[in-house]
This record gives C-alpha cells, structure tokens and sequence, in this order.
C-alpha cells in the first residue's frame, strides 16, 4: 500500500491499411443529453462555439438507439453496451449481448466462452447490508490492493479471477461452464439492501451458490482492510463490498464491422470495460484510455485521435465525462465538462473528412439516471442544413430527422 503508481506511457497506434478516401471519426459523450429543467439543459446552457460551429456547417438530428420495449426489459441493466452496438449499426434486440463477458474483453482479460462473467462494483454497505454507495464516492483509492486481496485470500469451489477495470468497477471471471441465469445482488439504489444471488432456472443453482459464496467471503476479506482502514482516514467511504450485474457466459457473435462497411481499418479509444470490448468483439484495434483527471484524459483522447487519422479510416472515440455528473445531479458540473470537450473540438474545423459527435444515452441530472430518448447527433462534412446550434432542442429542426445506428452508418460510409 502506498506505492506510486508509474507514469503510464501512451501506447503506440499500429499503422494499418486503409481504404476510405475520408477518414470517420465518431465522437461519443457519454450521457451528454438531458431532459430539461425549467427548459434548460446543461449542453443549451454549456458556451460551445466549436459545437455550434460544427452544426452551422453540418447536418444535425436526432438518433435513437434502443426501441421503447427493449428499454423498458433493461429496468435494471446497463444500456451503454446496447446503445454502442445500436449506434454502430447493429440490432443488440437480435444478439446475445451481456455485459460481464464485454467487461472481460474490454479489460484485456483472457476469456473463455462459456465461463461466467459478471460487472461488478466496489460500495459501501452499513451493518445492516444496506447500500450507502454504489460507487464508494466515486475514488478508486487502494481499490487495486483490495482486488489483490480477493483474488489471494478468497477461495471457491471454482477458478475465478476479479479485476478492477475503471474507476469504482470491476469484473469478476469464473472459471468453469455456468449457467448465467442468475440474479443481481446490486439493488440499484442507494439506501437498499444488497440482494442475495439466486438461480432463476434449476440450472443456474451451482452459478448463484458460487457467485453468493464469493462475496461473502470477499466482504469478510476487505471488510476491515488497512486499504479501507486509510479509506476512513481520508474521509472516503469504505469500500467494504462487491456489487455484481449482468452475468454473461458467452460473448456476442457479431458481424465484423470492418467487412460490414468496406473498411480496411478501426480504432475504439476507450476506458476498460464494456464498450471498449464491444469494439474489440466487432474486429476493431483499440486504444485504452488511462485513469487520469477529466483535463488530461480529454488530451489524451484528442491527441490519439490525431495521431490515429493517419492510419486509420475509422475512429470511435468515448468520452465518460459528462455522465457522471448527471448521476451526482449536478447540472453546473455537467455543463463545464461540456464546455471542456468543446475547446477540444477545434481541431475539426477544418477536418476534410467525416465527424460524428453524439452520444449512448440520456443521463438526467433530475431524476440522476439514464431516461429513454433520442438523443441529439451532429454529422459534420457530409451536408449541410438550417441549425446552427448543436443541443437537444436546436436539432429537432435537423434535416437528419430521427434516425437509427444503422440508418447513420449507411449514410456516413456512403462515399
């Protein structure tokens, strides 16, 4: 404990073939769509003259990414895996599409198919097993020392692997043929109690005793860590049990996106986790993005953005940002992150290729969750229409209408 962590060099970018006379980059701001409070927004409010002037020379609209009824099934699920698959071009309804095994991938993790993978995140819980947090105050502090704790000191009656992958999120892997028809012990909300881990068909049985088993030994292991132990000391919330969702035991098989849409070559720059690993699954070359603070991160996205139009006809581009701040409910916060992406997006102003800026989801700083909805979507360098500003209620007047993934796609590879 306490050791510094070293400067992590950027990775290189390989060269690879390409075929598309101009390049895509598409541009993805997680939970940048709000619904409105008082008829503002934290993008309407956000100073974007970069935004504004990429939509006064593009085409803008509105892009929804997941049908009503498929969302209404994901109450309690993840939608972002979904809606990257959607805006990809994919149909997620017509897939096996789990988050776990994508968690895997997306960590660079070795997976098998047929193994169980679960997303998991670190919380805090009183002595009554009720959540505190969900995201141990959003601090991955000695997070890393207790993952290496569990994987030590815990022992099942099956190999299993837990890593930390993102922030307060980890994935755990375990090693053996499962059913994955389990249920959730992450309740979702703070202020519940965690929910025992149970088969939802007979077979299941053996995975949900397995799963239940890891984390109350988990909790006994971590519970009075000196990593929490120094937790409390510095004000934070201790991290003191596993949350777990989405269990999966195979991975999605997809369409080759490059072969999809003629490309000689991709990139996904992206954190660890579920859409970095969706990317992968989908044939694409990827790039982590290190934990850094939000300044430094944008430059590390926009700078690999840059070096990558070189080698690359595509690239997928994901900004966390602006989405956790509407989890938190902050609306000021949100619309500075905004205002951070923007001063970035000098850089395409006289981009002669293709650049897409969207997002996943909307993410409500009101209700602190994402919401069904279209979102808005900007097209930079394949026409033009009457918008010259880019936020929820400005392109609704888009000469792009409401369109699907599959629609956008089709019309961005249309040379």
């Amino acid at each position: 404990m306490g050791r510094r962590k070293k400067k992590e060099r950027k990775p290189r970018i390989k060269k690879t073939e390409t075929k598309l006379k101009r390049k895509v980059v598409l541009l993805v701001i997680d939970g940048l769509a709000d619904l409105p409070l008082n008829e503002k927004t934290p993008l309407s409010e956000a100073k974007k003259p970069n935004l504004d002037y990429l939509a006064s020379l593009g085409i803008t609209g509105e892009i929804i990414l997941l049908k009503k009824k498929f969302w209404n099934e994901l109450t309690r699920s993840s939608v972002s895996h979904l809606a990257i698959a959607s805006l990809l071009g994919y149909e997620p309804e017509k897939y096996y599409i789990k988050r776990g095994p994508l968690e895997a991938v997306g960590t660079n993790l070795p997976y098998t198919q047929g193994h169980l993978a679960l997303r998991c995140n670190f919380a805090t819980v009183d002595r009554d097993m009720v959540v505190v947090d969900r995201r141990v105050g959003r601090n991955s502090f000695g997070l890393d020392e207790l993952a290496r704790s569990i994987n030590e000191h815990v022992i099942l009656p099956a190999k299993f692997i837990f890593m930390r992958t993102y922030e307060h999120r980890g994935v755990l892997i375990i090693k053996e043929k499962l059913s994955d028809k389990i249920s959730d012990s992450d309740p979702f909300y703070a202020g519940e109690k965690v929910r025992k881990v149970e088969a939802l068909e007979p077979e299941a049985e053996k995975a949900a005793k397995i799963v239940q088993e890891f984390l109350e030994n988990a909790k006994q292991v971590i519970d009075f860590h000196p990593a929490n132990e120094e937790r409390i000391k510095r004000g934070l919330p201790p991290a003191n049990y596993i949350l777990t969702r989405e269990a999966g035991n195979k991975l999605p098989r997809v369409e080759n996106f490059l072969k999809k849409y003629k490309l000689g070559s991709g990139l996904c720059i992206a954190e660890n986790g579920c859409i970095k690993g969706f990317c992968l699954v989908a044939g694409m070359n990827a790039l982590t993005v290190p934990e850094l603070k939000f300044d430094s991160t944008l430059k590390f996205i926009f700078s690999s953005i840059r070096d990558a139009l070189a080698g690359y006809d595509f690239i997928f581009a994901h900004i966390k940002g602006p989405d956790e701040p509407a989890h938190d409910g902050d609306f000021h916060k949100k619309r500075m992150f905004i205002e951070a992406i923007d001063k970035y997006l000098s850089m395409f102003r006289n981009f002669d290729g293709i650049l897409v800026v969207t997002c996943d989801h909307i993410t409500s700083c009101k209700t602190r969750k994402h919401e069904f909805g279209p979102v808005p979507l900007l097209v930079y360098g394949k026409g033009r229409d009457s918008v010259t500003k880019f936020d929820e209620f400005s392109v609704k007047k888009g000469g792009l209408g409401l369109i699907t993934g599959k629609k956008l796609m089709k019309f961005i590879f249309k040379q």
